[in-house]
């Protein structure tokens, strides 16, 4: 049990009242506590300085004990007089830890850089504080430790040499001070600068986004079960959500939280936490450090990253293109391969693109912090930010591309998808917000503000600039003329016969969505004609032929009297009197000028039959709270056979009218595909 306590730190109570946490009703602070991470040398006194500003003993393991120095994460917390809670996270200062000390800092925007005044600024002091830098940490304090033990004048020197370092990586003016762990001086005056920073940090910080976490611990307690610590980096969480185990996908339930030494009934952004969670694991698959537990929106694992990196100014050489390394990202350490973006390589003290192939899947999200090691892990090589989670291979030194990932590396989300919509014309919203973890209304706040057009569902829109929809219809115009030059005894291509055609035609990753609206945009204007799932030009008129005409008239009266179960070929063929291998020759002939479907390999549907069954689809989705439908469903809803209904929808797949995700469907466009 002691080891759950000291993760969030010791509480001689709380088995007890996290055992029962769902049914607390202890309120908890409006604010939320500010999380410090301590950095620098081995045997510098971190853990000392912990314990004198908060009472508690951060090295939790025997072995620390043993040794005498931080080998894992200390965690403590400590409550200043005016009520203001902070929450100290202890990282090691051995360089055979630094991992360890990757994961503490990661996540945090403020840090402690204590450096020992009997031997000043030593290789982990260097090493943590060029670490900080590259991943663009807020604020840092420096803290001279053991003055108890030098001269005033030492003191003083090894304050300004820390200054002076501060300086250099980007801190001009870093506020430092004096202290002894052991009687006590200069204590009292930094826990009122952490005070002061506590409560500015108060007054801007906000809990957007989706719960995200990066596991550092995973262990299970007799009587409590499967607990997991880390520091919150994005949203909120609450006994009795649903999560999910990243990147395995296992869904998880909240049974219980723990934080700052009692039982809480949420956690936010920045704060640590504990999470008692319940599932059920295969095998191997229990959680670990490297996992994140996240929202189940927000389960999107990737093994290819876009990153903006600053390469170390200590680095011996620069950063090439191919060149292997760790990547720390969160609590997971992971090896890739380095793609540089734009030119070969970066030299030291540079900044540019970086793409990582990577060996294992992680999470991921724009704005997450990373740092780049070499294959050996001796070296800090780089260190930065996730700019796109999903990149792309293809193209990724293109000019083109480029002017994506500066767009996309603005941090105000607002100004990159404009700088987005200004370079590609057309964002896919819904990939957009993933990427940058935008809880749905922060999303709806972007779309309401607008300077773009909104198209597609609700649950898939795009947004697009007017010129972009001019310069797609222009496109579809084109290639149904190519179309129509190339096949004209044919009506015209499908829907998915004309995006085919368009994407080889170098249209772009221009999303379905943008094309309908420049689709329906077109056929309002009378630019093209929808003949049933038929587009073609509105001078572009293919008949059947006389005979042609007669059989159909003879046709389409069996066809529409079939009401949503067409009949097969054979039976046609038994009406009309006919060979069935006529009636199939027939039909393939009317399907092109879009009279007919060919749903399945012996059966044709008419486009308004289409329409009526893709209209059931669509008011079996809007009727279900997620949106979807199943094919057990649809069958019961149409009155058709197993074999039939599951045709059908495959058909709606093929023309994009339904899009299949596990046992369920989602409805993709209405009976617009067949009118």
């Amino acid at each position: 049990m002691r080891d759950f306590l000291n993760a969030v730190h010791y509480d001689p109570h709380a088995e007890e009242r996290l055992l029962g946490a769902s049914r607390s009703t202890q309120g908890r602070n409006a604010a939320r506590p500010m999380i410090l991470a301590t950095a620098g040398h081995i045997d510098h006194g971190k853990t000392a300085l912990i314990r004198a500003l908060t009472g508690v003993d951060a090295d939790r393991l025997p072995e620390e004990k043993r040794r005498g120095l931080t080998i894992d994460l200390g965690f403590a917390y400590s409550t200043l007089s005016d009520g203001t809670e902070l929450g100290f996270v202890d990282v090691p200062g051995h360089e055979r830890f630094l991992a360890n000390m990757l994961a503490g800092v990661l996540s945090i925007d403020r840090v402690l850089l204590v450096v020992a005044a009997d031997d000043g600024p030593r290789p982990q002091t260097l090493e943590h504080l060029d670490i900080l830098e590259l991943i663009g940490i807020g604020e840092i304090t420096g803290v001279i430790t053991k003055i108890d033990r030098v001269e005033r004048g030492r003191a003083d020197a090894v304050a300004a040499e820390t200054g002076a370092l501060l300086a250099t990586a980007g801190f001009p003016q870093p506020a430092i001070f004096p202290v002894s762990s052991r009687t006590g001086e200069g204590i009292p005056a930094l826990a009122e600068h952490l005070q002061k920073t506590a409560s500015d940090r108060s007054r801007t910080a906000a809990s957007s986004g989706l719960f995200r976490m990066p596991i550092d611990r995973a262990f299970t307690l007799p009587g409590i079960g499967l607990v997991v610590t880390g520091t919150i980096a994005a949203g909120t969480v609450a006994p009795g959500d649903r999560l999910v185990l990243s990147p395995r996908g296992t869904p998880v339930r909240v049974r219980g939280l723990h934080g700052h030494n009692r039982p809480i009934e949420a956690a936010a952004t920045g704060e640590r936490c504990a999470i008692n969670v319940v599932a059920s694991f295969a095998e191997g698959g229990e959680p670990r450090r490297g996992d994140w537990i996240l929202a189940a929106e927000r389960h999107a694992p990737t093994m290819r990253l876009d990153l903006s990196l600053r390469v170390s100014r200590y680095a011996e050489a620069p950063l090439r293109d191919g060149l292997p390394v760790h990547l720390h990202l969160g609590t997971t350490d992971t090896v890739g391969r380095a793609a540089v973006l734009g030119s070969r390589e970066i030299a030291p003290g540079d900044s540019g693109f970086v793409q990582l192939d990577l060996e294992h899947p992680v999470g991921a999200l724009c704005g997450d912090r990373a740092v780049l090691r070499d294959h050996a892990a001796r070296h800090t090589l780089a260190g930065g930010s996730v700019i796109d989670p999903f990149a792309p291979r293809r193209g990724r030194r293109q000019p083109a591309r480029l002017a994506v990932l500066e767009a996309f590396a603005m941090r105000d989300p607002a100004q990159a998808l404009a700088h987005l919509l200004a370079v590609e014309g057309v964002v896919d919203l819904a990939k957009f917000a993933v990427a940058r973890n935008l809880a749905p209304s922060e999303l709806d706040r972007l779309i309401e503000a607008g300077g773009f057009l909104r198209v597609g569902p609700a649950r898939a829109p795009v947004a697009v600039t007017s010129e972009r929809l001019a310069a797609l219809s222009d496109k579809i115009v084109d290639a149904l003329s190519a179309w129509h030059q190339a096949q004209p005894d044919a009506l015209g291509p499908s829907r998915p016969a004309l995006i085919m055609q368009l994407r080889g035609a170098a249209l772009g990753a221009a999303p379905e969505a943008a094309l309908d609206a420049a689709l329906a945009e077109l056929a309002g204007n009378g630019r093209i004609v929808r003949q049933g799932p038929i587009l073609r030009l509105p001078e572009h008129q293919p008949r059947l032929t006389r005979s042609d005409e007669r059989l159909w008239e003879r046709v389409h009266p069996l066809l529409a009297a079939a009401d949503l179960r067409s009949p097969r070929i054979r039976e046609l063929a038994a009406a009309l009197e006919l060979q069935p291998e006529a009636v199939e020759r027939f039909l393939n002939r009317a399907e092109r000028l879009g009279r007919v479907g060919r749903v399945a390999e012996n059966r044709f549907f008419l486009p308004e039959t289409l329409a009526r069954l893709a209209e059931i689809a669509r008011e079996l989705a809007d009727g279900s709270p997620e949106g979807t439908f199943t094919a057990a469903s649809f069958k019961d809803r149409c009155g058709v056979g197993r074999n039939l209904a599951i045709q059908i929808l495959e058909y709606f797949d093929k023309m994009g009218a339904t899009r299949r995700t596990g046992d369920t469907r989602i409805v993709l466009r209405g009976s617009e595909v067949f009118a």
